[in-house]
Parts: C-alpha cells; sequence; structure tokens
C-alpha cells in the first residue's frame, strides 16, 4: 500500500470549504497554513452530500495551524516540488501545494491554466470546484482524501477532477431542465 503523501499546504481562504480542507489535511498531517482577510462571510446552508460530509469533519479534532494576515497572495511560482508564494507584506514562502478555497492571489493567471481546469501545477482552485458542483464540504473532503489515495500531487490532483467532475456536470444538466 502506498504512503500518504504529506507536506506543508497553503490553504487561501476560511471559508467552509476552506476550513474543512484545512481539517482534512491536518487529520492527514499535513502541515496547514490558512490564509484570510478576516472577512464575516453569510451562512452556508449545509445539505445533501455535505451533510454527511460535515458529521465526518465534526469527529476530527486536530491542531490546525491557523494564521489571519492582512496580507495578499500577490504571486504563486510553481516549479518541479511545490509553489512560492508571494505576498504583498512579507517575505516569500514555499509550499507542496496551495489550495485556492476562494476567487484570489493570482492563481486565474498561472500559464495554460484553463477554464475548465481545476487544479494545475501543486495549486488546487477548490473555488473553482464548488462553484461548479455546488458542494463546498465534499469538495473539500475529497481533494483531502485524494493525497491520502495518491503519492504525488499530480495523481492526486487527476484523481480529485475525475472524481468530483459528474457532480458538475450533474448539476448543470439540472439547471437546464
Amino acid at each position: 500500500m502506498a504512503t500518504a503523501f504529506t507536506g506543508t499546504a497553503l490553504v487561501v481562504g476560511a471559508g467552509i470549504s476552506g476550513l474543512a480542507t484545512a481539517l482534512r489535511l491536518a487529520r492527514s498531517r499535513w502541515d496547514v497554513v490558512v490564509l484570510d482577510h478576516g472577512v464575516p462571510r453569510e451562512p452556508v446552508p449545509i445539505t445533501g452530500p455535505d451533510r454527511h460530509a460535515a458529521a465526518r469533519l465534526a469527529a476530527l479534532p486536530h491542531d490546525l495551524h491557523y494564521e489571519t494576515r492582512h496580507s495578499k497572495v500577490t504571486a504563486l511560482h510553481p516549479d518541479r516540488f511545490g509553489v512560492t508564494v508571494e505576498f504583498n507584506d512579507h517575505d516569500d514562502e514555499w509550499f507542496d501545494i496551495v489550495v485556492c478555497a476562494h476567487p484570489c492571489c493570482e492563481a486565474e493567471r498561472l500559464p495554460g491554466l484553463c477554464l475548465e481546469t481545476w487544479s494545475r501545477d501543486h495549486v488546487a482552485l477548490l473555488y473553482r470546484a464548488v462553484r461548479d458542483t455546488g458542494l463546498p464540504l465534499c469538495a473539500a473532503e475529497l481533494l483531502a482524501d485524494a493525497f491520502d489515495i495518491h503519492r504525488d500531487d499530480y495523481a492526486a490532483f487527476a484523481w480529485w477532477e475525475t472524481t468530483l467532475k459528474p457532480h458538475a456536470i450533474r448539476r448543470a444538466f439540472t439547471r437546464v431542465r
């Protein structure tokens, strides 16, 4: 059996999907930093599959390194091994993966990042997957599950997208009817 990939993760956004991702990664022994501006959010209704995901996540009391910064991510520089993150008010930091839980930083401007893609080069655009599926907790839980199943982030991101895509298609079909 493959050993789960663990490392350092930056989760940008402390909304429901960001915190769920952070909690789930922490459970798998990732070192997690959550970055948020501390902006109050509206309550998110938890229904359907997300209700089951919430029950599973609530049973996971793990320490979480949570920083509330008023800084902004100004650029992401992926390389073969991870991502160097530039901030507007302090030194650059390096992470194995970056999870954008809300439209943030310069992730949209990475070269070759297609609109239909939810991940690329150690960066997961979780907010886009949530927008396309309407399942914030399930998308977050599956993302972290992917890292428990696969040794490297390329395989993990591919599995996550493949597993979650049918929910996006079904949701789009439901809206048309």
